[in-house]
């Protein structure tokens, strides 16, 4: 078995304390939600090889050949991503499904977590403007789950203390990879868990 490494990449500001070079030191990147590129590339990187997004996301176009995007991946309810995740007490976010599938993978032994700040209730929940979000989800706006600033202003189905808690038991489960973690949420540094 050939060893892999791969940066998974959210939408959260904390995405904004990452850096290019740290993205392209691993084999593979996953994007999760259709993250914006373009104007963040040192942050972001410019490649992507997989994509994991819920169906009424507006897909990438001209982005999946520009980033090479090898595979994408249904994260909706129902999706084989859902039916899969063996962890009951949360609602998974599409990041969550993301790291879920690739930590089942043996060969990935490297995993980094970029921008996943767990959907905290009066925060920011973007690392980009509001006006390049995607246009399909306008109604968190509308309804008032987003206010003006982009900040959550209601507590999110995908519960961030439950999330936080099966990150870490995912953590202590899979000693034998190295996880990388760059998160506005607070993690505690193990033996395997790397804080950025």
């Amino acid at each position: 078995m050939s060893e892999k490494s791969i940066a998974i990449l959210g939408k959260g500001p904390s995405v904004k304390k990452c850096t290019r070079e740290f993205i392209d030191s691993f084999d593979e990147v996953a994007v999760c939600g259709r993250p914006v590129f373009s104007g963040y590339e040192k942050y972001v990187g410019t490649r992507a090889h997989y994509d994991f997004a819920n169906r009424t996301s507006t897909p990438y176009t001209k982005e999946d050949e520009r980033l090479g995007v090898l595979e994408s991946f249904d994260t909706g309810s129902g999706s084989s991503l859902q039916k899969d995740f063996d962890y009951d007490d949360i609602d998974p976010s599409t990041g969550i499904l993301a790291f879920h599938y690739f930590l089942k993978k043996p060969e990935y032994t490297k995993i980094a977590l970029i921008g996943f700040d767990l959907f905290q209730t009066m925060e920011k929940m973007y690392y980009y403007k509001n006006e390049e979000f995607d246009p399909a989800v306008d109604w968190l706006w509308k309804d008032g789950t987003y206010d003006s600033e982009g900040r959550l202003t209601i507590v999110s189905g995908h519960d961030t203390k439950e999330t936080h808690e099966y990150l870490n038991s995912m953590f202590e489960k899979y000693k034998e990879k190295q996880f990388y973690v760059i998160s506005s949420y607070e993690f505690k540094e193990k033996e395997n868990v790397k804080v950025l």
